[in-house]
């Protein structure tokens, strides 16, 4: 596509993965793949493109497949998943793993969720992993989570 003279370049699977997003806010709840495809179908979005959208949501954290991923299909395909649904964390429990993350910039795993939950953090995992999906903070393989400290504060440095 030309405008004024400069070639404008679009993505499409993003257009595609906000689609996906807002129908998935708009259910508010996790859905049967079925349904959503039947969704995609009316407007216009492939079953390839569909489940490749998914897959990389799913990978990005943006989306979830709290039952997995059906077996079924060849090589080539995507995984479709069973159900999906968008990742749900409260926004106060963020802000909360946040402002812990800010004092403690490296906790173990088992010490972070005990903390949270006697402070009231409803759902941990959840809201780490929006923490860790936003860019405050990472999960070492050996279940220590280490936190940007600047990043968490705001402060510039």
């Amino acid at each position: 596509m030309e405008s004024n003279g400069r070639v404008e370049c679009t993505d499409p699977f993003s257009e595609i993965a906000g689609q996906i997003i807002a129908k998935l806010d708009e259910i508010g709840d996790v859905v049967d793949y079925d349904e959503l495809e039947r969704w995609a179908d009316g407007k216009g979005i492939g079953k390839y493109t569909l489940r490749m959208v998914l897959n990389d949501l799913v990978e990005q954290g943006a989306a979830v497949a709290p039952e997995g991923f059906c077996e079924e299909g060849c090589g080539f395909e995507p995984p479709k998943p069973k159900k999906i649904g968008v990742r749900k964390a409260d926004p106060r429990d963020v802000e909360r793993v946040k402002a812990y993350l800010a004092e403690y910039w490296s906790v173990g795993l088992f010490r972070l969720f005990d903390d949270m939950s006697r402070i009231g953090v409803k759902n941990v995992n959840e809201a780490l992993k929006e923490v860790i999906r936003l860019g405050y903070a990472e999960l070492s393989r050996i279940g220590v989570v280490n936190a940007f400290p600047l990043r968490a504060t705001g402060k510039k440095g």
